[in-house]
C-alpha cells in the first residue's frame, strides 16, 4: 500500500513538472521564435487589454501598454489607441486633420508591424499627398464587432471632445458574431498550454471547422449577431451624422478567397447596402486583390490576418474616397 502511494506521488510530481516546463518552453518559444496564434492571443488579453466596466463595450486595451506580441511592437497610447512607428508619430502636430480608425482586429493590425498597419500606412499617404497633415488615429481593438466598436466609439472616443474631421469603420467578415464573452476560466486564463490545446480543440470540433459555412450562416435574417449588426451601423451613421462628422466604412475580405470577397460576396452585399442606407461612404478593396488563394497575405502560415501587403492594399484603397484629402 505504501509503495503504491509511493508510485502515485511521483507520477503526480512527474506530471506536474513536465506540464510547468511544457508551459514555460511554449510562453518562450512563441514570444521569441515560433509564434504561435492562440498563445500569442492569450498573451494579447493578459498584457494589453483589459475587460471593460462600461456597458456594451465589453473590452478595451491598457493606456500606454508595450508588448512584444507576434514579434511586432504593440504600443498604445493614454487612451488605449495603438501608436505607429515612432518615425511616424514623430510628424503628428497639433494643427493636424484628425481621423480615427475603428474597428477589430484587422485595424488594430494583429501581426503587423508598426508602421505596417492601414491606418498607419494611411497616414503617411495623405502625408505625401494632401496639403494639410493628417493624424489617424488607430482605435481597433482585437475581438470586437461593430456593435462593441459603437458602444467604444460613443463612451470612450466621442465623449474626449476629439471631433474627428473623418471617422473609419473597417468590417471584417465576423463582425456578424454575436458580442465577446471574456473567458473566466482561471486555468485558460494562467495557463498558455491550456489555453492552446482548448482553441485547437474547439477549431476542430467546434464550429470554425467548417468556417465557410459558419460565417454565411452569421448573416441569416433573423440571426442575433446580424440583426445587432444591422442595429450598429444605423445607430453608428445616425450619431455621425448628427455629429456632422464624414464616416466611411471598409469592407474587408476573408484572405483565403480575397478576391471580390470569394464565397462571402452575398452576405458583403449585404453590409454594404445597410451601411449605404446608414449614410456611410462604402469603400471595397475586394477587387484589388489577385485571383485565387490569399495566402501571401496572411501574417503567418496558420493565422490569415493581413500582413504589410493586405494592410497597404487597404490603406490605398481609403485614398480612393471622398474624405481622404477634402480641398486638394
Amino acid at each position: 500500500m505504501k509503495k503504491s502511494l509511493t508510485g502515485l506521488v511521483v507520477l503526480i510530481l512527474s506530471l506536474g513538472l513536465f506540464f510547468l516546463l511544457a508551459e514555460g518552453a511554449l510562453r518562450f518559444l512563441s514570444s521569441h521564435f515560433l509564434h504561435v496564434f492562440d498563445v500569442e492571443m492569450w498573451r494579447y488579453a493578459r498584457a494589453v487589454k483589459v475587460e471593460s466596466h462600461d456597458p456594451g463595450v465589453i473590452e478595451e486595451h491598457r493606456p500606454n501598454a508595450d508588448e512584444q506580441l507576434m514579434g511586432v511592437r504593440v504600443r498604445t497610447d493614454g487612451h488605449g489607441f495603438r501608436l505607429p512607428d515612432p518615425a511616424t508619430q514623430a510628424k503628428r502636430g497639433p494643427a493636424d486633420r484628425m481621423v480615427i480608425a475603428v474597428g477589430d482586429s484587422v485595424t488594430f493590425g494583429w501581426g503587423a508591424g508598426e508602421a505596417e498597419t492601414f491606418p498607419a500606412q494611411l497616414e503617411n499617404l495623405l502625408a505625401a499627398g494632401c496639403p494639410r497633415h493628417t493624424t489617424v488615429y488607430n482605435a481597433g481593438i482585437g475581438n470586437c464587432n461593430t456593435s462593441m466598436e459603437l458602444a467604444r466609439y460613443k463612451l470612450h472616443v466621442r465623449p474626449l471632445g476629439l471631433h474627428p474631421d473623418w471617422v473609419i469603420l473597417g468590417y471584417s467578415y465576423n463582425d456578424g458574431e454575436p458580442d465577446a464573452v471574456p473567458s473566466t476560466n482561471p486555468f485558460l486564463w494562467h495557463s498558455a498550454l491550456l489555453a492552446l490545446t482548448s482553441a485547437r480543440l474547439q477549431r476542430r470540433s467546434g464550429v470554425l471547422s467548417d468556417y465557410k459555412q459558419y460565417y454565411q450562416g452569421l448573416y441569416e435574417e433573423g440571426r442575433p449577431g446580424w440583426e445587432n449588426t444591422k442595429r450598429a451601423l444605423r445607430e453608428f451613421g445616425a450619431l455621425l451624422q448628427a455629429d456632422g462628422i464624414p464616416a466611411s466604412i471598409i469592407l474587408m475580405p476573408e484572405l483565403h478567397e480575397p478576391k471580390n470577397f470569394g464565397p462571402f460576396a452575398g452576405f458583403f452585399a449585404k453590409v454594404a447596402q445597410v451601411s449605404r442606407e446608414a449614410g456611410f461612404e462604402v469603400i471595397d478593396p475586394s477587387g484589388d486583390f489577385p485571383a485565387g488563394s490569399g495566402r501571401d497575405f496572411w501574417v503567418s502560415y496558420e493565422d490569415a490576418h493581413p500582413n504589410v501587403r493586405g494592410q497597404a492594399i487597404y490603406a490605398k484603397a481609403l485614398l480612393r474616397s471622398r474624405y481622404a484629402c477634402p480641398n486638394k
